[in-house]
């Protein structure tokens, strides 16, 4: 996407056509205290949006001291929802009518999940947890109907709590919870990985989409994995077994195959019916399994996994990818034996993050588009989530088991207009004391040319030219008055609504407020 031709009124020239050119990408730690443009760059990326408090908790710190602190720990997690523990029983053995109650009350809970998750993305401060997580649940799919097959909200705030706690960890670690996880057994059919009658869809995809990728495993790997998944099994409803609780996972000897396999040329033993036993099984199989994956495809893993961070964090082009910067990620990622935390920091504070490549070059997905007006505006709209169902990103229920393509998938005839609406629906509704707290929360609020100039660097990516500052200062936002009028202005908070409305949708109509 030469996506700076149509931005010249408002960007300045020399930024054009930056990341399509080749890159010569530095994962060299980048040494600048942060100023007002790379601390709101790298809220952009790590969290949802910057806001004027955030900006300032980063400016004159060291880019690996901000990362810290926007990490966080691993122990961040929202508070419940009230009905994550309720149970019904199971709806294909129930008559029609009680079948589409269960399944509409779990379309309810559902949308319950996705603003309870909104919530939490909206009002986060610092730390900030869940864009990580938003990225992992990106990675490790699962769609909540899929074939007409449902998965309980449940099982699925489960697993985005799974999901958070993992985040920063180590990946062989989150690879091996998530095999296991209720959600992904039921999704991907493990469930129905028996003894005799293997189901191979998990198996696959822990290689293809979920550690090495294409080209680094054979059917027969394949075959095998499917044979060491065998017999696990998944407490869903209130009349069926829940040998381990409602929602969590358990073993069922029968249906495990417990010959002896051969896994990417290493043996996984057999075991008599003592053995047979889900911790064993667990510990001897499962994670051997994981272990003989990870020791044989250490490097394959490593350019995978760097190249997921790349591709949501950097920049969505898979046709643009400096492959010498993945590699040099991927060794980080190697020699500190998979731990998330380290690689995320080397790449997030690398000079090549910071570039002038990579600010502003990120189309935002649909989250960070109607996050990026609501943050800093404090005004959540109820609707949130069926909003960015019309923008494509249905959150907890990806397309596909691939997840979301992103980059230009993201703006199409269909979805740009909707992205447009919800924005001006936001702007519309904003009462007068909201707009008059938005105008507050930025230092020198009283001066229109300072005000201006700090409600840009909050809400568009990048510098604009002097020309749009001037205009959306003098025509937009004083109405053609003298600047010293703002003073008098700022008495009257139906006049401020007005003026601070009439420059945010001035603002929102510019193409580069879809980047981030």
């Amino acid at each position: 996407m030469k996506r700076r031709s149509f931005l010249s009124f408002f960007i300045p020239d020399n930024h054009s056509d930056k990341v399509e050119k080749p890159l010569n990408a530095s994962i060299n730690p980048y040494t600048k205290p942060l100023d007002t443009l790379t601390a709101t760059h790298l809220l952009r990326r790590l969290s949802f949006a910057p806001s004027p408090a955030l900006v300032k908790q980063l400016i004159g710190k060291s880019a690996s001291e901000a990362i810290t602190l926007i990490l966080g720990n691993e122990e961040m997690q929202p508070s419940a929802p009230s009905w994550i523990n309720s149970s019904t029983e199971n709806p294909r053995g129930a008559d029609i009518y009680t079948r589409n109650s269960i399944e509409g009350g779990w379309k309810n809970l559902q949308g319950q999940l996705q603003t309870w998750w909104l919530t939490a993305m909206h009002k986060e401060t610092l730390p900030a947890a869940e864009k990580l997580t938003l990225f992992w649940s990106s990675f490790f799919t699962t769609e909540f109907v899929s074939d007409d097959t449902y998965i309980p909200p449940q099982m699925l705030y489960r697993q985005n709590a799974l999901i958070r706690k993992n985040r920063l960890g180590n990946f062989k670690s989150f690879v091996k919870d998530i095999t296991l996880d209720p959600s992904m057994l039921v999704y991907l059919g493990n469930v129905l990985n028996i003894k005799g009658r293997p189901n191979e869809n998990y198996a696959r995809e822990l290689m293809e989409l979920y550690t090495c990728g294409i080209g680094y495993y054979t059917e027969g790997d394949v075959k095998e994995a499917a044979r060491v998944l065998t017999g696990w099994k998944v407490g869903m409803f209130n009349d069926e077994p829940a040998k381990n609780g409602i929602y969590n996972t358990y073993f069922h000897p029968p249906d495990h195959d417990n010959g002896s396999k051969q896994f990417m040329g290493m043996p996984i033993p057999s075991r008599d019916d003592i053995a047979n036993t889900e911790y064993l099984v667990k510990v001897e199989e499962v994670n051997d399994l994981i272990d003989i994956l990870f020791d044989v495809r250490a490097d394959a893993i490593s350019r995978f996994i760097a190249r997921k961070v790349y591709l949501f964090f950097f920049y969505s082009n898979r046709a643009v990818v400096d492959e010498e910067f993945i590699q040099k990620a991927a060794k980080v990622f190697k020699d500190n034996k998979f731990e998330i935390r380290p690689l995320i920091e080397v790449m997030l504070g690398s000079e090549f993050f910071f570039s002038e490549y990579i600010k502003g070059a990120q189309i935002k997905s649909p989250a960070e588009y109607a996050l990026s007006i609501s943050r800093p505006l404090n005004k959540y709209q109820a609707d949130m989530a069926n909003a960015l169902k019309g923008m494509d990103q249905d959150l907890i229920d990806p397309p596909n088991v691939a997840g979301w393509e992103a980059h230009q998938k993201w703006i199409t005839t269909k979805t740009y207009p909707n992205r447009k609406v919800y924005i001006e629906n936001i702007i519309k509704v904003l009462t007068d004391d909201e707009c008059v707290n938005f105008v507050k929360s930025f230092d020198q609020y009283d001066d229109a040319v300072e005000l201006v100039k700090n409600i840009i660097s909050i809400l568009l990516p990048l510098g604009v030219t002097d020309g749009y500052r001037m205009y959306l200062t003098d025509a937009v936002l004083l109405k053609n008055q003298p600047a010293y009028e703002w003073t008098t202005m700022l008495n009257s908070k139906a006049t401020v609504a007005l003026r601070i409305k009439d420059l945010l949708n001035d603002i929102v109509k510019a193409p580069d407020f879809h980047l981030c």
